[in-house]
């Protein structure tokens, strides 16, 4: 057997290690922490449910419940860096655990707010408590996952976005009918019942979650060392060809800051149709609080079906900046169908429906892009302070769809905001997809792959 046929083995047995270690960790960590962002997103987002009885009842205005429901990301801001600092000293386990229960206390104590300001107060301290769980995720996945496998992972973990809309909808509008269970009102029910498994879900974390590969039981030690190596050279790679950022460098970075404004696009769109698409769907016709839950759950479902199949799709052509303009372009055109077709409640529908999907499947994409000009320490601060200062749209999108709401009559009208925005999200994406820091992964995993073959020599 020649050398070249023995090179060749070896790094097919290799690439087969590869294959079965990311095998399994895709399926056993992408599902179980897509199930816990899943009752984030609807403990996040259930205001927009509780909203059709709650401001009747505590005589809450259109604007005052955009403020409130917005300034959950004041909170989340001003803690979201330091809680991802925490989270990569203490180890996931205990930091994503200790999350969880202080926001399921709090989501559930929402139920027995009085006033507008005690809603305020409440939106704000759930922000705190929930602050460095998604970027404390994203941090946790690049200590398991090399880039060409991240995007799927990360498609597999968002995909609870639309599917905690698609389950919360119907779900909360059948709550909102259980009106006088334990002499609460529906609205209620709603934070009360649903906070609870966020509580329950951080007990599993804490005692099945490992931290590192090497925790995992699950792996052999050929699988384990794999996951090592690889993600040792990529990152050498990358702060070969980067420079390795320090912490204070972080906050000044030019790269971090473009990628903030194209996060805000994103985040303006999802949160602000994700707190308001109750309402919106409801002015389209005379329906109950049920049957409006069924019609939301719709587009989430839709965007649930299409976001693996177009994360696979973008990850073929290679160029992800470029799939994310398109991704956004559609969902801004979708948009402005949605508001022309106000008076056909079916096509409306339809084009929420291609919208939606079209803005989640930006998701998993946008985030396999930090990681490739950051390492270490500055991406665990980069990715928060990404999320943080991208998620003031979180505060923004809710409170001016409320305004327009209460200036114009209809929530409808807030579309066309989200649409501008997302097609300034496109046009920095499109820009994005002509420089060589985003569009070049080839030569990393090329310069990986050499520093990877070195340390296997330096071992032998």
């Amino acid at each position: 057997m020649s050398g070249r046929e023995t090179v060749a083995q070896a790094r097919a047995a290799e690439d087969a290690v590869g294959a079965a270690a990311m095998k399994k960790a895709i399926w056993r960590l992408g599902p179980f922490l897509g199930l816990l962002y899943l009752v984030a997103y609807i403990d996040r987002n259930n205001a927009g449910f509780a909203k059709l009885e709650m401001t009747a009842a505590l005589q809450i205005t259109e604007a005052a419940f955009g403020f409130a429901a917005g300034i959950f990301f004041i909170g989340y801001l001003l803690f979201e860096v330091p809680s991802n600092l925490l989270l990569e000293k203490f180890g996931a386990r205990k930091w994503i655990a200790r999350i969880m229960i202080s926001w399921g206390i709090v989501a559930a104590l929402t139920a027995f707010v009085q006033d507008a300001t005690q809603f305020a107060i409440a939106r704000f301290i759930l922000g705190i408590a929930e602050a460095g769980f998604f970027p404390g995720v994203l941090l946790y996945l690049t200590l398991w996952f090399p880039r060409q496998y991240r995007t799927q992972v990360l498609a597999v973990f968002v995909l609870s976005n639309p599917i905690a809309n698609a389950v919360a909808a119907p779900l909360s509008g059948w709550m909102l009918e259980l009106h006088g269970l334990w002499g609460l009102d529906g609205w209620q029910l709603v934070f009360l019942l649903q906070g609870i498994p966020a509580v329950l879900l951080a007990f599993v974390v804490f005692f099945w979650l490992p931290d590192r590969p090497q925790d995992a039981r699950w792996l052999n030690p050929a699988e384990q060392r794999w996951i090592t190596d690889t993600l040792a050279a990529e990152t050498e790679a990358t702060e070969q060809r980067h420079g390795r950022l320090r912490l204070g460098e972080v906050f000044r970075n030019g790269r971090l800051w473009t990628l903030i404004v194209l996060f805000f696009g994103v985040v303006f769109g999802a949160y602000g149709l994700g707190m308001w698409l109750p309402t919106i769907v409801k002015s389209m016709g005379d329906f109950s609080n049920a049957t409006t839950g069924w019609l939301v759950a719709l587009p989430n479902l839709c965007a649930a079906l299409v976001m693996l199949p177009w994360e696979r799709a973008a990850r073929r052509q290679g160029n992800i900046p470029l799939q994310i303009g398109i991704t956004l372009s559609i969902t801004a055109l979708s948009l402005i169908a949605a508001v022309a077709a106000q008076g056909t409640p079916v096509l409306a529908l339809a084009a929420l429906c291609v919208g939606m999907s079209a803005l989640f499947s930006t998701t998993p994409l946008f985030w396999s892009l930090p990681p490739m000009v950051l390492t270490g320490t500055a991406a665990a601060a980069g990715l928060a302070f990404i999320n943080s200062v991208g998620n003031l749209a979180g505060f923004a999108g809710p409170y001016a769809i409320g305004w327009i709401s209460e200036t114009t009559g209809s929530a409808v009208w807030g579309l066309l905001l989200i649409s501008g925005l997302t097609l300034l999200g496109a046009t920095i994406a499109f820009v994005l997809s002509r420089r060589a820091d985003f569009t070049v992964p080839a030569a990393l995993r090329d310069a990986a792959e050499t520093t990877s073959v070195r340390r296997k020599r330096s071992r032998s």
